[in-house]
């Protein structure tokens, strides 16, 4: 019987490979900062720690859990299990603690985007964008990658209209910084994703 790490581990190489071809084909083959990264939610998922144990070097992690009681000590607990496991670790919406801890990179949203800190050039910087202001936005203060949401009908926002392939790849090709995907991306259909921007995608429930 699979252990539920051996799952994980199954799952995470899966949703690799398939991140890793949507790179492959893109203009940012080899220079994006990840192809694939796992997203932790509090409320779906719990304690990500086992996903993360999981996942192959070079995957991204973006810690959100911003309502977490301990969130500080979880957030270095978790840098360090990144650092030894070559994972690329990002604090989302705190670059104060995203320095404390030594994390890799800050994830900020929109909104933050539009008040964004002042840019820490050891830190990559990821942003969250939905339309083409976003994205200007986020090339405008120094971003080295996008989260385009949401390409597909998705658990995190229930209800909540979906971009589709179409105008995922209309809003993609307007980025001249790499592209990842969000919003129910899967290993199966991510293929469906592939253009020049796009570099790979991000998930939260693939990987559970």
């Amino acid at each position: 019987m699979k252990s539920a790490l051996d799952t994980y581990q199954s799952q995470a190489q899966e949703l690799a490979a398939a991140g890793a071809r949507l790179n492959d084909a893109s203009l940012f083959a080899g220079q994006a900062p990840m192809s694939i990264a796992f997203l932790t939610d509090d409320d779906r998922i719990g304690d990500p720690s086992t996903i993360i144990s999981a996942l192959p070097p070079g995957t991204g992690v973006i810690y959100r859990d911003y309502n977490a009681p301990s969130r500080a000590q979880m957030a270095g607990r978790l840098t360090d299990l990144c650092i030894e496991r070559k994972l690329l670790f990002y604090v989302a919406g705190d670059p104060d603690l995203a320095e404390r801890v030594g994390a890799h990179g800050i994830h900020l949203s929109a909104k933050d985007a539009q008040k964004p800190p002042a840019k820490n050039s050891d830190l990559l910087l990821s942003v969250a964008c939905h339309n083409e202001e976003e994205i200007q936005q986020a090339e405008d203060i120094g971003a080295n990658s996008i989260f385009l949401s949401p390409v597909f009908p998705t658990r995190s926002h229930p209800g909540a209209g979906a971009l589709g392939v179409d105008r995922f790849k209309q809003l993609a090709a307007l980025s001249s910084i790499p592209v990842l995907a969000l919003g129910g991306v899967t290993a199966k259909n991510a293929a469906e994703l592939k253009a020049p921007s796009v570099a790979g995608f991000g998930a939260i429930g693939a990987f559970a």
